[in-house]
């Protein structure tokens, strides 16, 4: 502060007059609350995702979204409903999951081609390996 003191003329005029009036002080105070939210106001009015039609943009993309975004996305909230209930349930630690990364194996989530019946892999191979005994079975 002593450097804008001794380079500004108007900053040294700012606080005697805000030292000898309480008013101005209050009302330096203010603008000094005011002046930036109203500036950051009309930032993010700005830069908002909402269009001149009140759309947002996330409802214009979702307009405009393709058979495969559709399929995607329903891969994509299976996956999350899969690890969500592996969770719930008390499955895999996180620490169990980073060393099966580093031994290049995966421990998440899968499907065979289509988000029908994903789950996690530790339940797939149980049941692949009753589906496997149960081919052999003539």
């Amino acid at each position: 502060m002593s450097w804008i003191w001794e380079k500004s003329a108007t900053w040294r005029w700012l606080v005697a007059v805000t030292k000898r009036s309480p008013a101005a002080m209050t009302a330096f105070t203010i603008g000094m609350c005011v002046v930036p939210y109203y500036a950051g106001q009309a930032v993010m009015s700005g830069t908002s995702m909402v269009t001149e039609q009140g759309t947002s943009l996330e409802q214009q993309l979702r307009a405009r979204q393709t058979l495969e975004h559709k399929v995607l996305a329903k891969a994509n909230r299976e996956r999350l409903r899969v690890l969500l209930g592996e969770a719930e349930k008390g499955g895999l630690r996180d620490n169990e999951r980073y060393a099966a990364a580093l031994r290049g194996e995966s421990l998440g989530t899968h499907s065979r081609g289509t988000t029908v019946g994903a789950q996690n892999i530790r339940d797939s191979r149980q049941s692949s390996s009753a589906w496997q005994g149960h081919q052999k079975t003539p």
